[in-house]
C-alpha cells in the first residue's frame, strides 16, 4: 500500500464509482447532498476503526510538539471545506449532466496542480509538462463544448462541475504547502472528512433538504452501506499517497477516475461518450502522459 501506481489506481477507481453512486441516489429516495452527508461521517467512523485496529488499538499523535493546535485547526478546516465543495457539486450535478461528465471534469486538477506547483516554485517548470498543461486545458474547452447537446439547465450544471478542478487542485497544493510536520495520514483524514460532515451537515440544515430517504428501502440502505466502506478506504489511502508521491502524483487520481467513470457510466446508465468527450479523453491523455513524465525532477514530497 505504499506504491504509489497501486494506492493512484484504487483511490482513482473509488473515486469514478463514488460518482456514479451519486447518480443512482434520487432513484432511490436520497437526496445526493444527504446521502453524501452519511456517508462521509460513517466513512470517518470506519476509517478510524480500520486505522485503530490497523495500530493495534493504539491512539497515534495528531502532530508533533512544533505544530500549534491553532495551526492544526487551521488545517482541517481549510482541507475540509476545499474537500468538501468539490463532492458537494459533483453529487448535485452527477444527476443532471451525467456521471460520466463529471467523471471526467476530475482529470483536469493533474494540469492545475502542476501548475500552480510551478507557480509556488514547488517544482521546476519541464517543457514536456508545460505542453502538457496545454493538452489539459484543451480538453477542458472540449468538454464544456461536449455540454451543448445538454438542456440549458444541464448546461448550467456542467458549467458549474467545471469548478471541480479549481478546487481539488487548490487542495492538492494547499495540503502539501501546510502538511503539519510530524502528522499521520490517517488522522488529517479523519479530520478533513469530519470538518467536511460538519459544513455540509450545516448547509443541508439550513437549505432544508431532507436527511433522510423519502422511504428506506432495501437499496436506499444499500446505497449508503456501499458509499461509507467507499469513503473509509478511500480518503485513508488519499492522505497515504499525496504524502508517498506529492500532489501533482496524487491530482491523476481524477484521471484514473475520469477514464473508469465514463466506461461505468455507459453500464450503468447507457451514457455513450460523445466525439467532443472522447476528444476531451484524448488531449487529456496527452497531457497526462507529458505532465507525469520526468515527474521526479525537482519535485518536492509533502511532510
Amino acid at each position: 500500500m505504499d506504491q504509489p501506481l497501486v494506492l493512484l489506481l484504487i483511490v482513482g477507481g473509488f473515486l469514478a464509482v463514488s460518482t456514479v453512486i451519486a447518480k443512482a441516489a434520487p432513484m432511490t429516495g436520497w437526496h445526493p447532498l444527504a446521502l453524501l452527508q452519511w456517508s462521509i461521517l460513517g466513512g470517518a467512523a470506519g476509517l478510524f476503526v480500520i486505522s485503530r485496529i490497523a495500530s493495534g488499538g493504539s491512539i497515534a499523535a495528531k502532530g508533533d510538539t512544533g505544530v500549534s493546535r491553532g495551526q492544526f485547526a487551521f488545517y482541517l478546516l481549510v482541507s475540509g471545506l476545499l474537500f468538501i465543495a468539490p463532492n458537494m457539486i459533483a453529487v448535485v450535478a452527477a444527476p443532471k449532466v451525467g456521471a460520466g461528465f463529471v467523471s471526467l471534469s476530475y482529470a483536469f486538477p493533474l494540469v492545475l496542480t502542476y501548475g500552480f506547483a510551478v507557480l509556488l516554485r514547488l517544482e521546476k517548470f519541464q517543457v514536456l509538462r508545460g505542453v502538457g498543461v496545454l493538452f489539459g486545458l484543451a480538453g477542458g474547452i472540449l468538454l464544456a463544448a461536449s455540454g451543448r447537446q445538454l438542456s440549458v439547465d444541464a448546461s448550467w450544471w456542467a458549467m458549474f462541475a467545471l469548478s471541480i478542478p479549481v478546487f481539488l487542485a487548490s487542495g492538492n497544493i494547499f495540503r502539501t504547502v501546510k502538511w503539519p510536520a510530524g502528522a499521520r495520514p490517517v488522522n488529517l483524514a479523519l479530520g478533513m472528512m469530519l470538518v467536511g460532515f460538519a459544513a455540509l451537515g450545516l448547509f443541508t440544515a439550513m437549505a432544508g433538504i431532507p436527511v433522510v430517504p423519502g422511504t428506506w428501502s432495501l437499496e436506499a440502505t444499500g446505497l449508503l452501506a456501499a458509499q461509507i466502506t467507499i469513503f473509509a478506504f478511500q480518503y485513508g489511502l488519499y492522505f497515504r499517497l499525496q504524502h508517498t508521491a506529492g500532489p501533482v502524483y496524487l491530482s491523476q487520481i481524477g484521471s484514473v477516475a475520469a477514464v473508469i467513470g465514463l466506461g461505468l457510466g455507459y453500464l450503468a446508465f447507457g451514457e455513450v461518450p460523445n466525439m467532443a468527450k472522447l476528444a476531451a479523453v484524448a488531449a487529456v491523455g496527452a497531457g497526462i502522459v507529458l505532465v507525469s513524465k520526468g515527474r521526479g525532477a525537482g519535485a518536492k514530497k509533502s511532510g
